[in-house]
């Protein structure tokens, strides 16, 4: 297995090429690191199937996800590095 990264953080953006998908760990004292996945629109679409199905079943077996803090801690957007794919 590669390195794993917790991810505390995300973002997703894209263009007609790609879509690249930020995923950030930034923990209290400041320390940082983030993953950049480059995926086609096509894999994007396989993707979203697949993690819908998954996401069903994980609902099914645990019940509801709250996720009212995930999506405040996500809506402070950090400036994205992926300039180099533009």
């Amino acid at each position: 297995m590669g390195k794993v990264i917790y991810c505390n953080s995300f973002d997703v953006t894209f263009m007609r090429e790609a879509f690249i998908l930020v995923f950030r760990f930034k923990a209290p004292d400041g320390y940082g690191e983030s993953a950049h996945i480059v995926i086609t629109p096509e894999g994007a679409s396989v993707l979203h199937e697949f993690l819908e199905g998954r996401l069903k079943e994980y609902i099914e077996t645990y019940g509801n996800i709250p996720v009212g803090s995930w999506r405040r801690l996500n809506e402070q957007k950090e400036e994205d590095n992926c300039t180099y794919l533009t």
